[in-house]
């Protein structure tokens, strides 16, 4: 019994379970809210459609966020004065019920932490998933409850999924995307060129806003010069995190590791070693 109430998960915050996806938990916080008198998982089951031992599941969720509490009897719950709040909110319709139990759900750690990490634009998932796992203590046992929980704010509206693998904050619909932002060049850039517009050929390649590889130089613009030993250090410096490389294409994958592969020849030659 010891083990089980100190396994992982259960000593840092409260996380759904992970054997009910996101739609289902919804469907089972409405019914748990509507109700008038005491119930049971099974009496969720007719409602539903999900089977009652998964309903039993999500319970712990609803505990802990005030909308069900114990009853008298053995696995026995009743709706709060708060769920019924949301339930006539839901008798209104299906977006009113969902803004009721986000506002409802605005002050947890989770809806917080969601928030304070999407305040400067949308970001990628798997950085939120992060971000909660280290809050909520959990490790990658618990990944997938951690997942479910993403999704089930998604569900109800708290968060807006966006293409390329980002999630928007619902109130934040006007901030914009932090990439693809333009690049500025530094004061202290060479000038030689004067206002010339950089021909497209010979221009030093820039780290890419976007995360895309940066064109290749032909051989005749790699001159050994200062300027262009300062242009591969700015380039090459920041560190490369997993969170860059999931927002690369499989064709992105391919060309970077051909492009490391003859960036490792190269200097192999140069220092009269060989490459395996």
């Amino acid at each position: 019994m010891s083990s089980r109430r100190n396994a992982p998960g259960q000593v840092g915050k409260p996380l759904p379970t992970d054997r009910v996806l996101a739609h289902e938990h919804v469907a089972i916080t409405r019914a748990s809210c509507a109700a008038k008198a005491p119930f049971r998982a099974v009496d969720l089951e007719g409602l539903t459609g999900v089977p009652a031992r998964r309903c039993g599941l999500v319970m712990a969720f609803l505990l802990t966020y005030g909308l069900v509490e114990k009853a008298p009897g053995r696995n026995v719950y009743r709706s709060t004065k708060t769920a019924g709040d949301v339930a006539r909110a839901w008798e209104e319709s299906d977006a009113e019920g969902l803004r009721a139990l986000r506002e409802m759900w605005k002050a947890s750690w989770f809806a917080r932490a969601a928030s304070n990490r999407l305040a400067q634009g949308p970001a990628l998932r798997i950085g939120l998933v992060s971000k909660l796992m280290t809050l909520s203590h959990s490790g990658e046992a618990q990944r997938r409850k951690v997942e479910i929980l993403v999704d089930l704010m998604a569900a109800v509206g708290m968060l807006r999924p966006e293409d390329d693998g980002y999630l928007r904050w619902i109130d934040d619909a006007a901030v914009p995307k932090p990439r693809r932002q333009p690049q500025t060049a530094p004061a202290d850039a060479p000038a030689s060129r004067g206002a010339e517009t950089p021909d497209e050929d010979t221009a030093p390649a820039e780290p890419a806003p976007d995360g895309s590889i940066p064109r290749p130089r032909g051989h005749a613009d790699m001159s050994f010069t200062s300027s262009v030993n300062e242009d591969l250090i700015r380039l090459i410096s920041p560190p490369i995190l997993l969170a860059d490389l999931a927002r690369l294409s499989s064709e992105d994958i391919v060309a970077l590791h051909g492009h490391i592969r003859g960036l490792a020849t190269l200097l192999a030659k140069l220092r009269g070693s060989s490459m395996p």
